[in-house]
């Protein structure tokens, strides 16, 4: 394991635990400090220091968690001490809270024991939920912050250095954002995560209760003169499969703290498979989109000839088409630019300042 990457991980694992609008300040000054440490002890040894050189010394430095808090200006209710641990310990309650509240839902929903009533009273609880979690570990560390001040000698330091923290066990390095990108904020990553699983669950719904999207107009539906193909129906599923897939990959993004950036690759994955959903379209048979409802098939109006109607619906769904093709393109034009920009002139990949 190279030293150096050791060194980098821990700075990148200390910049996560501080405040956004002071990270670069910070960990500016504090790698400034470090590299003089270092400077100094390969200088005493007249070499550079080994791996297990730099896991003693990150070891005395202790777990980015303590050297944040070096950091954090005061709090109200609780202090800089214990603040990284209580805003860790939050994010992971707020986290499980959403995820194990939707589970609940999703359950019910699939028991076939509530309609759609209970699931958008539930879903309008959401926020209560969220809240009364977060006042709970609030309350807690309020406490625990309350006795460390008052009875200092019966409390030990929260974040005290452990024996069984490693730096080996440090998350590996992100890749930079591009310059002036600002990363997402816990509470937006939290809002579009659970903003992502309402979206999936009124998918899902929609088949079995038409209501959620056509509101008291669904109970027209079996009087309707037309009816959707059975490749309108594929269409609609994919575009589901494709909303589960988000919600699965932030989820993935949560577990392994990359939910502050969203990479180009990403994008480009999404964009890409924006095309599926466009392609199942293009490539109906015959492009016949709606089809006449037997039950009403002996009403359709005068002058109405579904074959026109089902060819401009073709040809709408052709725009949609080049216009997601072009986007995709671009984005992908993009990336190759960026990719060529960060080569060197030999053509291997260049090395960060």
């Amino acid at each position: 394991m190279d030293p150096n990457d050791l060194f980098e991980r821990y700075l990148e694992a200390v910049r996560k635990l501080l405040p956004w609008r002071r990270q670069e300040d910070i960990i500016a000054e504090l790698r400034a400090n470090l590299e003089s440490q270092r400077e100094e002890r390969e200088a005493e040894l007249g070499r550079p220091l080994t791996e297990g050189e730099m896991i003693d010394w990150l070891k005395e430095l202790g777990p980015p968690l303590e050297m944040a808090s070096r950091y954090q200006p005061p709090r109200y209710l609780i202090g800089p001490g214990i603040f990284p641990l209580y805003f860790w310990v939050l994010r992971l309650v707020l986290f499980w809270a959403a995820v194990g509240y939707g589970i609940s839902i999703v359950v019910r929903v699939f028991a076939g024991s509530q309609g759609p009533d209970w699931v958008a009273g539930q879903i309008a609880l959401y926020p209560e939920i969220l809240i009364m979690a977060m006042a709970s570990v609030t309350v807690a560390f309020a406490i625990l912050e309350l006795i460390a001040e008052r009875y200092p000698e019966k409390c030990p330091d929260l974040v005290a250095r452990r024996p069984h923290w490693s730096p080996t066990c440090l998350p590996p390095l992100e890749k930079r954002p591009p310059a002036g990108a600002k990363p997402r904020t816990f509470t937006t990553a939290v809002a579009e995560l659970i903003a992502q699983f309402v979206l999936l669950i009124w998918l899902l719904l929609l088949p079995r209760y038409p209501f959620l999207l056509m509101g008291p107009g669904a109970a027209l539906l079996d009087h309707v003169r037309v009816r959707p193909a059975q490749v309108l129906i594929i269409w609609f599923w994919s575009i589901v499969i494709f909303n589960a897939i988000q919600l699965v990959w932030q989820v993935i993004s949560f577990l392994t703290e990359t939910w502050r950036f969203r990479s180009r690759a990403q994008r480009l994955i999404f964009k890409a498979m924006e095309l599926i959903p466009v392609l199942i379209l293009l490539t109906a048979q015959g492009h016949v989109y709606v089809v006449a409802n037997p039950a009403e098939a002996a009403r359709m109006p005068d002058g109405v000839d579904l074959a026109t109607v089902n060819h401009w619906i073709f040809v709408a769904i052709v725009a949609i088409a080049c216009l997601t093709v072009f986007q995709f393109v671009r984005d992908l034009w993009k990336r190759g630019n960026l990719t060529q920009r960060s080569m060197p002139p030999n053509g291997s990949p260049a090395r960060p300042a």
